[in-house]
This record gives C-alpha cells, structure tokens and sequence, in this order.
C-alpha cells in the first residue's frame, strides 16, 4: 500500500490523543503529546527491496525503525536504512490498510508490530494481529502563524464588527495592521486550531450560521481545522458542524464570516498574512549527533589524456578543472510562508573527506525550503605514474552526497501592529546540503604508443 512521504502515527483506542515518538532510550513509544511536535514527525522512505516495503525514520532525530539487538522491542537507532533480511538490523516493515486501519509488520521476523499497554512500548509478537495505528499526513497538517490578519475573496480583510450586540467578523477592512484586523490563533495539540479576535479579545466560535467573536461558544465550536489550498491560502473547518467558514451576505448583514457550507468554494478561501513586518534568524544550532549522510554516488569531475613518450617509468603532473557545485535548503515546520521578509545568519554544512564541516557563513535573505546553489570553477593538480612509451587516461573522480541536519535556532520577529519584538527559542529547522568531495586522480587506461 502506498503511504505519504510522511506521516504522524497514533492508537486510535488510546484514552487521549498521542502520538508515536522516540524516548531517549531510542525505544518507539505512544505518548507524543503534540501533533505539531517535530519529534512525532515519521518520514516513510520506499524500500528498494520491493514497493510493498518501507522504512521508517523518525525526522527529529534521523534514526530508523528497527527491532532492538537485546529482545523484541521496537527501537529507532540505525543511521542508515538497511534491507538484507538476514541482519537482525534490517529496517524493512511492510504496511497494510484494513478499513483505514493500519498495521505493520516487520519484515526481517514476519512477525506484526504490537504496542505494550502498560508501558506504551512497541515491539514484535509471533501470534499477535498487530496494533491498530492511524495515521494523518504530515503534509496535510497547517501549522498556522500565532498572529495573523484574513484576506478574503473579495480583497477585503476580515475585521471586528458589532451589529445589534453582535459580535461579527466581516470582510471589509483594507488595512491588514489595523487592530480590528488582527487575530491571534492557538495551536490545540490534535492538529486543531482556536482563534481570537484581538479587538473583541474574546475566542471565535461557530454558530450554525455565522462565527461570532465573543467567546460564548462551546469547547468544540471554538475548534476549527485548518486546510491548506496553497502557499498561503487554507480553509477553516469547524469541529462542531463540518462546515467551512466563508463570505456571506445575510440577514443584514454584508460580507460577514459564516459556517457557510460543507464543501469547498471560494468565498471559503481566505488568504493568511503574519503580522511580523521582518524577521531574523540566528544562533543556528546543528545537531550534528542526528545528521544523516545518503544518496552518495560517484562523480566524474574530468579527464586528462598523459603521454610518456620517454624510455622510463615516470612520474607526470596532471591538471583538471572543474566546476565544483554546492546547494544547500533551511526547511522548518510551518506550513504557510504568509509573505513574511526574513534573513538568516548561519554556518553551512557539507560533506568533506567524509565528515561533515561548516565551510563558510552566510548573511542574508532567506526563502524557507527553497535551494540555493553556488558554482566555483576549480583547477586540481597531482601527480600520476606513467608507463614508458605509453598514454595514460586520467580520471578525476569524487562522490556527490547529500547530508541532513536537525537544527535549532533563535526566531526574532518585529510586530507590524505594535512594533514590538518577540523572540523564540524554535526546534523543527532542517537543513540539507549537497556536495562534492574524497576527490582522487585514477588511472583509466594506459595504451603503448
């Protein structure tokens, strides 16, 4: 069965909603408290073996699934994915869906994957059918900004709005800044989200037909889930009458935020902005005790053609030039880019005689997720034995890797409202890097002239 490129794993018969994460033993275990948290995030990786097999890694800390060398448990401590059965560190498991309910199995074994109900451990039963887990698609879930104003699909921004003691929020302000525009979301840890208008001051509840803004809602129609259309765009959802909220004219009032419909249509559509006119990042912190070296392949930098035309051996110079390419991408959590200007100050990464080295340091603009790649033309001298009376084919070659890296950093944000600063202490940064290095001169061929 197919699954996404990465998921959060939960047992739907749990008493409360947790997740699947790794203890600091390396054991898997459920109790993540936060389905945001980068620690539940599970990247699924396609096994070369076959399309019914994966392998499991958990993001934060870059170690795979496997079973442990002492007994049966479940534990996230490879480095790399290995997929000979005959080791007992294979990290092969096999997923099936059964009425979207998913088990695993663990391929070295055959044996499913099971959770331990007093310690919340996994690990692997002969006889068991295996324990029910469900799963949400990490790609799906919108982690929102904490201070926003909503565009809608008529250009106007959603603003604070009292008619006939009527707490509304109503599409018709143009001014993003302004504090009847300005709301304030809290991410609940099921993936959930609760809103407040920050001139009511008062929580967002939907109604079986508009949202009010006066808190008097209950627990669960103060719940909304978000959707992401695009980059910047999402729908919200409301936990207590599945209905979408969107632009209506009603009842008097004009352009007013209802619980509009089930389905998808534009006036449900609403365009997200972050209230932070500039940001920066610093103190970037790699933990280079979770970094992950893969996709390593050969590369051919260039060839150099010798001739000894002498009567002895000898030892010739050789000099090639090449263009030497790095890329590099900061990837974090949120979902949404919102329009928000940010620089980074940071050390860069690569692979380099096999180990990973910060090479240089960069001060500029950043572009969460997307890669930034620098050429530099390099010349490569030695020297290569040669035959007497002979030509030699020289090659220059090296390996391309790409390494990953877990980071933390240090988020300063500058308030578009207020002009206040406001700094965070952030864990779910990524920064992936790809190189070139363990360069070498070999001999291809040598012919007699």
């Amino acid at each position: 069965m197919a699954l996404p490129n990465a998921v959060v794993l939960n047992v739907p018969t749990s008493a409360t909603n947790t997740y699947l994460y790794r203890k600091d033993d390396g054991s898997v275990a459920n109790g993540g408290d936060n389905m945001f948290s980068p620690m539940v995030k599970i990247e699924i990786e396609q096994a070369t073996a076959g399309d019914k097999y994966v392998h499991l890694r958990f993001s934060y800390y870059n170690k795979y699934w496997q079973k442990s060398a002492d007994n049966n448990s479940i534990v996230a401590v490879s480095n790399k994915p290995e997929e000979d059965v005959t080791k007992a560190s294979c990290t092969l498991f096999e997923p099936s869906l059964q009425s979207d309910e998913l088990y695993l199995t663990h391929v070295q074994s055959g044996w499913r994957v099971m959770m331990d109900n007093s310690t919340k451990g996994f690990y692997i039963d002969k006889d068991s059918v295996g324990a029910t887990l469900g799963f949400v698609d990490w790609g799906t879930l919108v982690k929102m900004p904490p201070h926003i104003a909503v565009k809608g699909d008529n250009g106007h921004y959603l603003k604070a709005f009292i008619d006939k003691s009527n707490y509304y929020l109503q599409f018709a302000s143009d001014d993003s800044i302004d504090v009847y525009s300005g709301h304030t979301v809290s991410l609940m840890p099921d993936g959930h989200v609760q809103l407040i208008s920050d001139h009511f001051g008062k929580l967002w509840w939907a109604s079986d037909s508009w949202i009010y803004a006066d808190g008097k809602g209950s627990e669960t129609s103060t719940h909304f889930w978000p959707i992401k259309i695009d980059n910047n765009t999402i729908a919200l959802q409301s936990a207590s009458n599945n209905r979408f909220c969107g632009r209506l004219t009603s009842d008097g009032v004009t352009d007013g935020l209802a619980s509009l419909t089930g389905t998808l249509m534009k006036e449900t559509r609403l365009q997200v902005e972050e209230l932070v006119s500039r940001r920066k990042i610093y103190y970037v912190r790699y933990r280079m005790e979770n970094a992950r070296v893969y996709d390593e392949k050969p590369y051919l930098a260039g060839t150099a053609r010798l001739t000894n035309n002498t009567d002895k051996d000898d030892s010739m110079a050789v000099s090639i030039t090449y263009q030497d390419e790095k890329s590099y991408t900061f990837s974090r959590g949120a979902s949404l880019t919102a329009g928000v200007s940010t620089s980074i100050k940071a050390g860069l990464p690569f692979i380099a005689d096999e180990q990973i080295e910060v090479s240089f340091e960069i001060s500029g603009t950043l572009q969460w997720d997307e890669t930034t790649t620098t050429t530099t033309s390099v010349t490569a001298t030695g020297t290569v034995p040669v035959p007497a009376n002979t030509m030699a084919v020289i090659d220059y070659v090296g390996t391309r890797g790409s390494c990953n890296i877990p980071f933390s950093y240090t988020q300063e944000d500058h308030n578009s409202t207020n002009g206040r600063i406001a700094y965070f202490q952030q864990i779910d940064g990524v920064y992936n890097g790809v190189s070139y290095y363990n360069f070498d001169f070999r001999v291809r061929s040598v012919k007699p002239m």
